[in-house]
């Protein structure tokens, strides 16, 4: 009979450190694969997903503000753990010191989950705050660790001025010597295009050691369907106040860093060739009002639609029926638009040349070239037989570099070859 400890000893597990999205957030977006794919089909035992100060980002009905870390069973092989950020509520008023003590604590958590689950791999999604953490927690227990990285963080900073973490590093500078310091150390690098691998290796990551892992297992399966099998919800364009077909569409935070401002100059050029169409943001941030203002000052505010976060199954329905996609700098959301067969206009910025090339796979203009990115999207809206054929083309392209298996099978062997360059002699 295989014991409990034989089992942990013949099947690794993992540990990501990942503050993109709390529980709560995933929960509503519907984007649980994300999360259920790391064990890459039952390559790992079990997974370990943390998000180290989650209740900075969740409602109150969500959970308490302050003290210990939560585990949530999310699947059989996977626990999410938040942790909080601050400890205790009496020292609410402190922030910097009640947020220090509650990491301390999820660190000390995590050494002794990493030595009783024998974690095989640290998993980080950022050399930032995160590769900090992460790198402290290696250099307590001897486990190697894999940073992700979801961007070319160097080109961001140098087209917005400013950190992307301004919370835990004021300035842009400060953030790139954390950088300097944490991708060197880094065990393997793993990004999702070479664009952000070269960032990686220009910051002093060893290029021996990166690889690529693509976007395609973390798609729900909504995002896999042929867009002629996903049927049109008419209630739910109903609800959302847009026509299928006479929407623009732009998916992604409304934040500078992705610069959806351009979108609405877009949409003012698109109107002003003729065209009868709206402009969906499905999406959330800080910019709303500032977008929204802008729309009116160019005489569009009328046709901008705020839809706010949209789950996996609106997303695919939103892709499968738009005029066009815009997107001036997308990640994984350009993979669904792509596999949607969605027209597709997009700056030559990070990753999004791999999937769209103009005339093949939709229109790829140069960056912040606001009217060449007009004219494109008009393009695709006045010859609908052109925007078809790119949308098939870019569906074409997304399967085959996205293709779920492959990119299991190559993320199993990445893995077993870091977990071999650590194994006792």
């Amino acid at each position: 009979m295989i014991t409990t400890e034989q089992k942990k000893g013949s099947q690794p597990s993992l540990l990501v450190l990942d503050s993109a999205y709390t529980l709560e957030k995933i929960r509503e977006l519907g984007i649980e694969p994300s999360i259920t794919c790391r064990d890459i089909d039952g390559f790992f035992r079990h997974v370990w997903s943390v998000h180290p100060f989650a209740s900075l980002l969740t409602t109150p009905e969500w959970s308490p503000q302050f003290g210990p870390p939560v585990l949530h069973e999310l699947a059989p092989r996977h626990t999410f753990i938040e942790g909080k950020v601050g400890r205790f509520g009496w020292l609410g008023w402190f922030f910097s010191l009640n947020f220090l003590i509650a990491q301390l604590g999820l660190f000390i958590s995590l050494t002794r989950l990493i030595r009783r689950e024998q974690i095989a791999v640290i998993r980080v999604g950022d050399p930032n705050y995160l590769g900090l953490f992460g790198l402290a927690l290696k250099a307590v227990t001897g486990v190697p660790m894999l940073i992700r990285i979801n961007g070319n963080n160097d080109k961001v900073r140098e087209n917005t001025g400013r950190a992307l973490y301004p919370r835990f590093f004021r300035t842009a500078a400060v953030e790139k010597k954390v950088e300097a310091f944490v991708l060197p150390r880094a065990d393997m690098i793993a990004a999702p295009n070479q664009d952000n691998v070269d960032f990686a290796i220009s910051s002093g990551a060893n290029p021996e050691h990166t690889t690529i892992f693509r976007y395609g297992n973390l798609l729900a399966p909504e995002h896999l369907m042929l867009p002629e099998d996903r049927g049109t919800d008419t209630a739910l364009f109903e609800k959302l106040g847009i026509e299928p077909g006479q929407f623009l569409l732009c998916i992604g935070r409304l934040e500078s860093v992705k610069f959806p401002d351009d979108a609405v100059h877009i949409l003012s050029a698109a109107v002003k060739a003729g065209h009868d169409v709206k402009l969906f943001f499905a999406g959330d941030g800080d910019m709303r009002s500032d977008l929204l203002a802008l729309g009116h000052q160019l005489g569009v505010g009328d046709r901008i639609v705020f839809g706010g976060n949209q789950n996996q199954k609106s997303l695919s329905q939103l892709n499968a029926h738009t005029a066009c996609v815009i997107s001036p700098l997308t990640g994984r959301a350009l993979s669904e638009a792509a596999l949607g067969g969605a027209p597709i206009a997009a700056y030559d910025l990070d990753w999004q040349s791999d999937l769209v090339e103009t005339g093949k796979t939709g229109e790829l203009v140069a960056f912040r070239d606001v009217d060449a990115f007009g004219a494109a999207v008009c393009r695709l809206l006045a010859d609908r037989d052109y925007a078809h054929k790119m949308g098939q083309g870019a569906r074409a392209r997304a399967r085959e570099m996205l293709d779920p298996e492959i990119l299991d099978a190559h993320e199993r062997t990445e893995y077993t070859k870091l977990m071999a360059r650590f194994a006792p002699r």
